[in-house]
C-alpha cells in the first residue's frame, strides 16, 4: 500500500472510532436483594401430595396384606429415609384360598428388601398358642415375648441378620395372625410393629 493508501487507512480508523457510540454504563449492583420476581420468572406450583395411607381397623374381611401397614409408617417406625414400594404376593395354594395374603416390602432405590408381612385368617378353631408355638420352631435366637399385645406376641432371630415378628388374636370369628420379617432392628421396632399389626387385625 502507498503513502496515500496508508494515510486513507488511518483518517478511516480515526472516523470509524469517532462514530461507534459507547457502550451504556453497566448498572449498579444493589447490595439489598430485590423482593420483586422479575415478569419472566415462571411460578411453581407445588405438586399435589399423595392421599394418606388410611389403615383397616379390623376389616370384616381380609383381602390382602398390604393395607395392613402403609409404607409411610414403615418408614417411620424403621428410621428409613428411603422411599418404599409395595407388591401383595400371590397367595400360598397350600392355604385354603382368601385365608393367606403376602406383602412385600422394598426400598425404591437403594435397599432391594426390607420385610415381608403375611396375614393369615381362617375359620378354622386352632389353638392360638399352639400356633405360636409352631412359629418359634423357625426362630434360631433366643425368642422374646410381648405380653399384653393381641392375644399373645413375641419376636426372634430367624436367620443371620433377619427377625421374626408375629401376633395375633381372634377376631370377626376368625383366627387372625400377622408374621413380620424383616431385617434385624432395635426391640423397640418389633414392639410397635406387633401392636399395630394386632390393633388391626
Amino acid at each position: 500500500m502507498g503513502r496515500s493508501g496508508a494515510a486513507l487507512a488511518a483518517v478511516l480508523a480515526l472516523t470509524c472510532a469517532a462514530c461507534t457510540p459507547l457502550a451504556p454504563p453497566l448498572p449498579a449492583i444493589s447490595a439489598t436483594p430485590t423482593t420483586t420476581r422479575p415478569a419472566t420468572t415462571a411460578v411453581t406450583t407445588p405438586k399435589p401430595s399423595a392421599p394418606e395411607f388410611t389403615p383397616p381397623a379390623s376389616p370384616a374381611k381380609v383381602t390382602g396384606a398390604c393395607p395392613f401397614l402403609g409404607t409411610a409408617e414403615l418408614q417411620r417406625v424403621l428410621g428409613t429415609s428411603e422411599d418404599i414400594i409395595t407388591t401383595e404376593k400371590p397367595p400360598d395354594k397350600t392355604f385354603v384360598p382368601g385365608t393367606e395374603f403376602q406383602c412385600r416390602y422394598e426400598g425404591k432405590y437403594v435397599s432391594p428388601w426390607l420385610a415381608d408381612l403375611w396375614i393369615i385368617a381362617s375359620a378354622r378353631s386352632y389353638s392360638l398358642p399352639k400356633m405360636m408355638e409352631n412359629a418359634k420352631k423357625d426362630c434360631t435366637g433366643p425368642v422374646t415375648p410381648l405380653p399384653g399385645i393381641g392375644d399373645g406376641a413375641f419376636f426372634c432371630g430367624v436367620t443371620t441378620g433377619e427377625a421374626l415378628v408375629m401376633t395375633g388374636k381372634r377376631s370377626h370369628g376368625q383366627n387372625r395372625t400377622a408374621y413380620i420379617c424383616l431385617h434385624k432392628h432395635r426391640d423397640d421396632v418389633y414392639t410397635t410393629l406387633a401392636k399395630t399389626l394386632a390393633d388391626r387385625l
